[in-house]
C-alpha cells in the first residue's frame, strides 16, 4: 500500500511519543493505517521499537524509530528535530509518553518525583513548544491523559501520578 488519496491522514506526518510498546504502540498503528508517516519515540525499549518498525514498513508509509527519554529535555527537542528532517516535518504531535512511580507519597523520593514530573508533565510542554513551529494549519497536537487526573481508585501510591495527569488535562 502506497499513499493514497483515499486514506484520511495520506501525505500527514505524526511524532508519537513514547510509542514503542501499550497505548502508544496502538497509537503507531493506527497512524500508520490511516496512511500517516510515522516517528515515535522509545526509552528502553529498542527490541519492541524495532519490531513495530519492522511490522509496520510494509504498509507503505515511512515508519522512524526514535530513542528519546522523555525525562530528557533536549531528547524531546531531538527527536521533534528529527522526525521534521526524516519525515519532511509533522503534522501531528501525539504526546503519549507516562511512567508512574506507585509508591506511597511518604516513600517516594524526590528524585522519583523529579522524574514523573520531567515526563509527564514537562516533556509536553517541551514537545509541543518544539512542534509548533513546524505544524501548519490544520495540524493538530493531541495529549494522552488519564482517568486518574480525576480520580484515584486506590488511597495509596498514585497521587503524585495523577497531579501530573491533572497538570496536562
Amino acid at each position: 500500500m502506497t499513499h493514497s488519496p483515499t486514506l484520511p491522514l495520506s501525505g500527514r506526518r505524526a511524532l508519537v511519543t513514547g510509542g514503542s510498546r501499550g497505548i502508544g504502540a496502538g497509537i503507531v498503528r493506527r497512524l500508520v493505517a490511516d496512511g500517516a508517516d510515522v516517528a515515535f519515540t522509545y526509552s528502553t525499549s529498542a527490541g519492541a521499537a524495532d519490531n513495530l518498525v519492522a511490522e509496520l514498513s510494509t504498509n507503505g508509509v515511512k515508519v522512524v524509530a526514535l530513542q528519546a527519554d522523555s525525562a530528557d529535555a533536549g531528547a524531546v527537542q531531538a527527536a521533534v528535530g528529527e522526525t521534521v528532517h526524516q519525515l519532511g516535518g509533522v503534522d501531528i504531535l501525539v504526546n503519549n509518553a507516562g511512567i508512574a512511580s506507585l509508591a506511597p507519597l511518604e516513600s517516594l523520593s524526590l528524585e522519583e518525583f523529579d522524574r514523573m514530573v520531567a515526563v509527564n508533565v514537562r516533556a509536553v510542554f517541551v514537545a509541543i513548544q518544539a512542534a509548533v513551529k513546524h505544524i501548519t494549519d490544520g495540524g493538530r497536537v493531541i495529549t494522552i491523559g488519564s482517568v486518574n487526573g480525576d480520580s484515584v481508585p486506590v488511597a495509596a501510591g498514585l497521587s503524585v501520578y495523577a497531579m501530573t495527569k491533572a497538570a496536562v488535562a
